[in-house]
């Protein structure tokens, strides 16, 4: 997890994921996840929506950087809407999606797990992502004032992004401990051989 966290050699190095067969199954299966978690999302209103999927989403970031979970996060936002579809499809949201795993990959991938960066990475998304797109496209598709949707949204993010970080800090000190130890036994196994 220590390498360059030089701007342009993230994309290089999370397009070089795509390369590796290890890496695509733990996204593929990550993004499976982050479909699940989606699903079981519970509605405070027919607008607002608590879900967990954010978190196997920036895990796929930190591993594997912004071009898989920006891939993962559009490629999961198209497929989950047409195994659970909830009003009209609206390919905006699936930018935000995009966005996410951009902003999910700049802040976490190639840095070691510290609650800064964890903190720095959840509370863009939830202020780029959740907050500003999302109230937009809802504006937008509903034909409702981004002005009247605002409020609502902003009380719903900020209440939940203590705990969504604190979470998410768990979360991926988790996983990156047992991508580390799996990845060290994969690479002493294919070295034994």
């Amino acid at each position: 997890m220590q390498k360059s966290t030089d701007f342009l050699s993230l994309f290089r190095d999370s397009a070089a994921e795509l390369k590796k067969l290890p890496s695509l199954v733990t996204a593929a299966l990550l993004m499976a996840l982050a479909l699940i978690l989606s699903s079981l999302g519970v509605y405070i209103t027919p607008t607002l929506r608590i879900t967990f999927a954010f978190l196997a989403n920036a895990v796929s970031a930190m591993l594997f950087g912004p071009v898989v979970a920006m891939l993962t996060g559009g490629l999961g936002d198209f497929l989950g809407y047409f195994l659970h579809p909830n009003g009209p499809f609206y390919p905006a949201y699936t930018i935000t999606a995009i966005a996410s795993g951009f902003l999910y990959g700049i802040f976490l991938y190639h840095r070691p797990v510290k609650l800064g960066w964890v903190i720095a990475a959840k509370s863009s998304v939830t202020l780029i992502s959740n907050i500003f797109l999302n109230t937009l496209w809802g504006a937008l598709l509903y034909g409702k004032s981004f002005t009247a949707l605002l409020p609502a949204r902003i009380a719903k993010n900020l209440a939940l992004l203590p705990i969504e970080i604190a979470m998410l800090f768990l979360i991926a000190k988790a996983a990156q401990q047992i991508y580390e130890t799996s990845s060290h036994r994969f690479g002493a196994q294919k070295a034994t051989r």
